[in-house]
């Protein structure tokens, strides 16, 4: 697409890879399912993207992007070793995007963004046989989450939905959020 030519090589690579790295800096910030987890949710990442570049009636903007995401799925490796800049790049991705398209098309990609890292962590439960304590805190955690969201009119996550979302992924995605200018709950 033509937006994606009037960057510069470097600003396109970062506006390209940002929806891999954001999916992988989810997966990655929770280490507690081990090997399992991380095969899963990487799997899962490269299906979402796969998902996300075939959709016809989403954004057309975030489908030129994550096609060409998929397209060089060869940097994958190398944009693994960049996930320390994603905050920053994420502000950075927001700024170039909205002096080419308009900000309906950049809200979209904000959206996609999130859906993505939320997908990641959706994919492999890593919390599993918790303790009543730990299970009643985490209970706790949800009820404040659900009722900060119905006040904020989001949707609201189911508890199976909850616990899929260790804590370590929670707080990557409200940091990813929070760079994003959105609120993740």
């Amino acid at each position: 697409m033509s937006f994606l030519n009037q960057l510069d090589p470097e600003d396109r690579n970062l506006v390209v890879s940002l929806p891999y790295r954001v999916g992988l800096m989810v997966s990655q910030s929770d280490e507690t399912g081990g090997d399992e987890a991380d095969e899963m949710e990487q799997r899962a990442l490269s299906s979402i993207l796969n998902g996300y570049a075939q959709e016809v009636f989403g954004s057309e903007t975030v489908q030129y992007i994550i096609s060409e995401t998929i397209s060089k799925q060869s940097k994958w490796t190398e944009w693994a070793g960049e996930l320390n800049n994603v905050e920053q790049d994420c502000h950075k991705a927001v700024d170039l995007l909205s002096d080419l398209v308009d900000q309906k098309e950049v809200n979209a990609f904000k959206q996609h963004l999130m859906e993505i890292g939320e997908s990641v962590a959706m994919a492999f439960r890593e919390q599993h046989d918790l303790g009543m304590f730990a299970r009643f805190k985490l209970f706790l955690d949800y009820k404040k989450d659900r009722k900060l969201a119905e006040q904020k009119k989001m949707a609201v996550k189911s508890w199976d939905q909850f616990l899929n979302i260790s804590m370590h992924e929670r707080r990557a995605l409200r940091m990813i959020a929070g760079a994003l200018n959105m609120t993740y709950i």
